[in-house]
């Protein structure tokens, strides 16, 4: 039971990248602390990290769990950006991309030598599962 809490733990990017979007779209003229955003969405997953890590046999299993979302979601944005060269035009498609939203301006001046995005999802990938792992 635990372990089903953790992968639906791992859904709540979802929410916060859905919430984010529906300000910027609603609120054009607002300027939102983007980077701000991505800290304090990285430090809570590092809390629900450490809240969270006895739920597997290992802190590792807990991390891998919890995180198994964004690996797949992760993989579909790969598909999308690699293979097809564009974002499905369905709510799919932009769940995926809203998924990683909270962190794009933490991530992607680590990416200043690539000009393909999916560089910034990988980046965005391993900053989630460091901060958990790392709670």
């Amino acid at each position: 039971m635990k372990k089903f809490m953790l992968f639906f733990l791992g859904l709540i990017p979802f929410a916060l990248g859905f919430i984010i979007n529906a300000i910027m779209t609603q609120n054009k003229n607002l300027l939102l602390p983007y980077k701000l955003i991505g800290i304090t969405c990285i430090l809570f997953w590092g809390f629900i990290g450490f809240k969270t890590c006895e739920f597997g046999k290992t802190s590792l299993e807990s991390a891998i769990i919890a995180n198994l979302p964004a690996f797949l979601v992760l993989l579909l944005n790969l598909y999308q950006e690699i293979i097809l060269g564009q974002y499905w035009l369905n709510i799919f498609g932009a769940a995926t991309q809203f998924y990683y939203l909270p962190l794009v301006n933490l991530s992607a001046p680590f990416t200043f030598w690539s000009h393909d995005f999916w560089t910034v999802y990988i980046i965005e990938f391993l900053l989630m599962f460091a901060s958990y792992y790392a709670g």
